[in-house]
């Protein structure tokens, strides 16, 4: 990975026309593209923070890379909601950790300019963004497998368990100041959709179910309160920070996971539950959406995947790890170190149930929902699914601390799905 950082450097914005002569100065592009004289431009970007660009060579279309810049400002809100460029530095701070840690999941970085918030990749042009597949209703026979691989890998190996003292602190060191962004989920995720606030959007048909029901249930809300309290204090590994069915690339064989801006040093159960959460919100979705109840079966399978995958290889890395910051061998007889590492899991199994409520409750009720549902153009077929989502947020909420399984959450849900219909 090639990276500058001139500090004499001048920012500014990148669109169309100033694309090409940038480029051309990046010897590592330039060979991808073969020349950058010719070049087709179109702008690719759905997301909410930052602009992104697919530029090929016009006489080649297969010589591409993407170009992705972070602006001074919340995409999705515009320019009247500042946020600083920072948060490029952690997105490429992160895929550098993770090119390390696991590069068959993360595509290949180019180049990547801190001064200029701009980081050029590889081009996944036989990929596709996997919540948009499975807005179609694909089955994808891989990803449940490589997303548990995937956590495991980068969470136990930055973590306490498994890194030497000095060496994680050094890591942990080059995130903590990622505050821009880790302020968007306190306020995004643990606060605002729990409040009458500007930012939250409306659907009339379900705002006075949201008003009853969410906002003035005070148990629930402290709930999420206790989960916003884990999610500022607890530092237990890297986390990848935004990880959904709409930060991964997919295809039949292959998953890569992008848009790791987000990246801080936090408690591994929120990756888990944000991962669950959409999976959830996903088969709400298959109410109205192609594939209907079997592919809402399909989708439900892939919950113990994801966790039996996430779960053994955690628990191999950890029996295979020797000394490490939080552990010294012989501290403990293996008895109790392997029962120590069952009620450990027990935990994040928990932990990620209620995260998974929060985030499922933000991406129905928060500024920034999931095409999944909000997608559904009948406003009131949208507000059913809406407050089911909502019900289901509430129902993990409340019987989290029941889970010692993958199983019991799978009942949890297969009890709500077959006795709330839509």
């Amino acid at each position: 990975m090639d990276i500058t950082n001139e500090s004499e450097a001048l920012y500014k914005i990148l669109d169309k026309d100033s694309i090409p002569s940038y480029l051309a100065d990046i010897p590592a592009v330039v060979e991808v593209l073969g020349s950058t004289s010719d070049l087709s431009i179109q702008e690719i970007g759905d997301g909410n923070l930052n602009y992104v660009y697919r530029v090929s060579n016009a006489q080649d279309k297969t010589r591409s890379v993407i170009v992705k810049q972070a602006v001074p400002f919340l995409r999705l809100a515009g320019e009247s909601w500042p946020l600083a460029r920072d948060r490029m530095r952690y997105e490429i701070r992160a895929f550098s950790a993770y090119s390390d840690l696991v590069p068959s999941f993360v595509p290949d970085i180019y180049f990547a300019d801190e001064d200029m918030s701009t980081v050029i990749m590889q081009c996944l042009d036989n990929h596709i963004i996997l919540r948009v597949g499975m807005i179609e209703g694909i089955r994808y026979p891989k990803v449940a497998e490589h997303t548990g691989l995937f956590m495991a890998e980068t969470l136990f190996k930055t973590s306490a368990w498994f890194m030497p003292s000095l060496e994680r602190r050094k890591l942990l060191d080059r995130f903590t100041m990622n505050a821009d962004l880790c302020k968007l989920t306190e306020d995004f995720i643990f606060t605002f959709p729990y409040l009458v606030h500007e930012s939250n959007y409306s659907n009339p048909a379900t705002d006075e179910w949201v008003k009853e029901n969410i906002h003035q249930d005070h148990e629930y809300k402290r709930n999420v309160l206790h989960f916003k309290e884990l999610f500022v204090s607890k530092t237990e590994a890297l986390l990848h920070g935004d990880l959904h069915s709409g930060s991964m690339m997919v295809n039949q064989d292959e998953s890569y996971v992008i848009d790791t801006e987000f990246a801080f040093f936090g408690p591994i159960s929120f990756d888990v539950g944000k991962v669950f959460s959409n999976y959830l919100l996903s088969c709400t979705s298959h109410f109205e959406r192609p594939g209907g109840a079997e592919y809402q079966q399909w989708i439900l399978e892939q919950l113990p995947v994801i966790w039996n995958t996430f779960e053994t290889r955690f628990l191999e890395l950890w029996k295979q790890s020797n000394d490490s910051t939080l552990y010294v061998s012989g501290f403990l007889p293996e008895e109790e170190l392997e029962s120590l590492r069952s009620e450990h899991m027990i935990q994040i199994l928990r932990d990620a149930a209620g995260f998974a409520a929060c985030s499922m409750a933000r991406r129905t009720i928060g500024i920034a929902g999931v095409a999944d549902i909000r997608g559904i153009e009948d406003v009131a077929t949208r507000s059913t699914l809406e407050i089911f989502n909502l019900k289901l947020s509430k129902r993990l909420m409340e019987q989290r601390n029941e889970l010692s399984t993958i199983d019991d959450l799978l009942v949890l849900v297969n009890d709500f799905y077959s006795t709330h219909n839509t």
